[in-house]
């Protein structure tokens, strides 16, 4: 039997939308296998805490924090809440994670940054319908000021869809080294974060762990992504890291090569 043939480089006239993209079948069975187990802990942890061990500290704590958002409403408070769960909102994030993935692949002239952007939503959204649907939490039990037609309530979609703009911020760090561009970036996302936290809490959408949750989904969400993908191979290193780690085109082309080795 004659030794499978080492694979050979892309032409450098290989036009970049062919040569650069970054997910292949080791990366789709990786994304499938940690989205299965994302699921299934989400769905365990929540059905635990809101309804198999219910009601308890939690769910009481719950509650009390939710009465008193609804307690202390006002006009201003209320206006505010409605932009500040907007910066999520479904459509504002697919348009803005369509924007600046546009913006990378036009910058950068490769996949890697687009993919890594829409991919962290697309995981996260993914995760976050299955297991909303599985927990089946019914919204807090006060005023809601917004109708919704998913009436479930854990994890929250909203921030963990804020919390997956941090895709921007991984992004960011991977071309500056630039410490007042990096503090700006984590600074605007904590700020997001928060506000839309805040906010839908305040609209009665969403309970106090709903959206502690939501960020550990988006958390999550982004460190299985950045995983799978690795980094591009001219991310700016440390000071201290000149010679860096192998980035993700050095993983993948060592497992090539060592699928080549064995057989």
């Amino acid at each position: 039997m004659t030794a499978a043939a080492p694979p050979t480089e892309r032409s450098d006239s290989e036009p970049w939308w062919k040569a650069t993209w970054p997910l292949h079948r080791a990366e789709w069975i990786q994304l499938g296998v940690s989205l299965a187990f994302v699921v299934v802990g989400f769905s365990l942890v929540g059905w635990l805490a809101t309804d198999a061990l219910a009601p308890n500290a939690l769910t009481r704590f719950d509650q009390d924090v939710a009465e008193r958002f609804a307690s202390g409403r006002t006009n201003f408070q209320t206006d505010l809440a409605h932009w500040s769960a907007m910066l999520a909102a479904t459509h504002i994030k697919i348009i803005a994670t369509a924007v600046f993935a546009v913006v990378a692949t036009m910058v950068w002239k490769r996949w890697h940054e687009a993919v890594f952007l829409a991919l962290t939503l697309i995981f996260e959204a993914t995760a976050f319908v299955i297991v909303s649907f599985i927990v089946g939490r019914p919204r807090p039990d006060v005023e809601r000021l917004l109708d919704s037609p998913v009436d479930s309530s854990f994890p929250s979609g909203h921030v963990a869809a804020a919390t997956v703009y941090g895709a921007l911020v991984i992004i960011v760090f991977w071309h500056t080294r630039n410490r007042w561009i990096r503090a700006l970036a984590v600074v605007l996302l904590v700020a997001v974060v928060l506000a839309v936290a805040l906010a839908r809490m305040y609209q009665g959408m969403h309970y106090l762990s709903d959206v502690v949750a939501g960020v550990v989904l988006g958390i999550v969400s982004l460190v299985i992504c950045l995983r799978v993908l690795g980094t591009p191979d001219d991310v700016v290193p440390r000071p201290d890291e000149i010679e860096s780690q192998p980035t993700g085109s050095d993983r993948r082309r060592q497992r090539v090569a060592d699928s080549t080795a064995r057989s």
